[in-house]
């Protein structure tokens, strides 16, 4: 079981990552994109959207809106993108979005490596201090561990805000799956800062237009679900398969069918196949004659059964299924005397083109069986 889970999860992980791979994002992200995306399409958008525009400031921004939702949200988005914004640092031409931003990614890197950071952004570490003291106040409510709310509760906590855009235009922002230990009352000024700091973002621009220029009022919302409905649905029957029909195709005494061929194995069947079945609709069984008892008593006597004998007898049964026409009454004669090798002899009744492939079959493998009868006795008269 534990493998089989194993599989499954590496599937879904796989599927995921082909699905990042299939993502386009040309464009800048949208605030409703940036906001209600989940985890992995969003993080697949953003790559995306960087490969195309080799845009460092807007993938910061993009990152610190995110950490503003991580820290009042349930969902998880800790470390949103950390091996991309490692390589912006760590990597691109030092810039005032940087400098801006670095306190709030310190948790991405080892300490001897956010030093070396800190030597390529500033002048020096005094230079860092002075230039990141309000952003290191806030820095600690963005990466605060919320211990996760009791199973089973009832209610859903919304965050509704009001921002005022940079034209003097107010607008209503809602925020969703708010964390419940968040919204308490003792809280507030932590969700006033983290708000604040959206502030500061230069994103979702219209027309040169920001919407969150400055911050208004926020208030948080819980709403529980009091009753439920849902139209009754009629349960559809699940068909189920019916019985394959079964073929039996009796063989001479002796006759092996696993020596046969697939093609071989097929023509044989082909010859017993019922009308309007296909392959599918059936299950075959291969019985065996029982041996002749008259040969057994006197061998050589009696001529053993050729394919002949088996494939008229088929023929025989097919046409005494078919319905019998009128016939003229006829006088009633003695029964001639049995004689095998006459009869054979004067069924001279043309063959089906099935029962002649059969007869081949046969009849090549009693060819073969009585060669190695003639070179036993051959080896024995010697």
């Amino acid at each position: 079981m534990i493998v089989v889970r194993s599989f499954l999860k590496e599937r879904k992980s796989e599927r995921k990552r082909n699905a990042m791979k299939k993502i386009q994002q040309v464009k800048p992200l949208s605030q409703v994109q940036l906001f209600v995306t989940k985890r992995p399409t969003l993080e697949a958008k953003v790559t995306s959207y960087f490969e195309h525009s080799r845009d460092v400031s807007a993938i910061i921004q993009y990152a610190v809106a995110i950490m503003i939702k991580n820290a009042l949200v349930l969902s998880d988005y800790s470390y949103f993108l950390k091996d991309l914004i490692r390589e912006i640092f760590l990597t691109a031409e030092p810039s005032d979005i940087l400098r801006k931003n670095l306190s709030y990614f310190k948790p991405y890197f080892k300490s001897g490596e956010f030093d070396v950071i800190i030597k390529r952004l500033f002048k020096n570490k005094k230079d860092y201090l002075q230039c990141s003291e309000e952003a290191r106040l806030i820095s600690k409510y963005l990466h605060t561990e919320t211990a996760a709310p009791n199973e089973g509760s009832e209610y859903h906590y919304h965050l509704i805000t009001v921002f005022k855009a940079s034209n003097g235009k107010k607008h209503t922002w809602t925020l969703r799956d708010i964390h419940p230990a968040v919204a308490h009352e003792e809280n507030c000024e932590q969700t006033h800062l983290l708000l604040k700091l959206l502030t500061t973002l230069t994103l979702f621009q219209q027309e040169d237009v920001r919407k969150f220029a400055e911050f208004v009022k926020f208030d948080y919302f819980k709403a529980a679900n009091v009753s439920h409905y849902e139209e009754p649905q009629e349960e559809v029957p699940v068909p189920s398969e019916e019985p394959k029909e079964k073929v039996t195709i009796r063989v001479p005494h002796g006759f092996d069918p696993r020596t046969l061929s697939d093609t071989e194995a097929m023509v044989l069947i082909q010859a017993h196949m019922p009308e309007g079945k296909t392959f599918d609709d059936i299950e075959v069984l291969f019985v065996e004659r029982p041996a002749d008892p008259v040969a057994e008593k006197e061998p050589g006597s009696v001529v053993p059964p050729t394919i002949t004998d088996f494939v008229q007898e088929q023929s025989t049964q097919a046409a005494a299924q078919r319905p019998l026409e009128e016939e003229s009454p006829v006088a009633i004669a003695e029964p001639p005397k049995y004689d095998r090798a006459a009869k054979r002899s004067s069924n001279n009744r043309p063959l089906s083109g099935r029962q002649l492939s059969a007869l081949s079959l046969i009849e090549a493998w009693k060819g073969n069986g009585r060669k190695k009868s003639n070179q036993g006795r051959k080896k024995k008269n010697e």
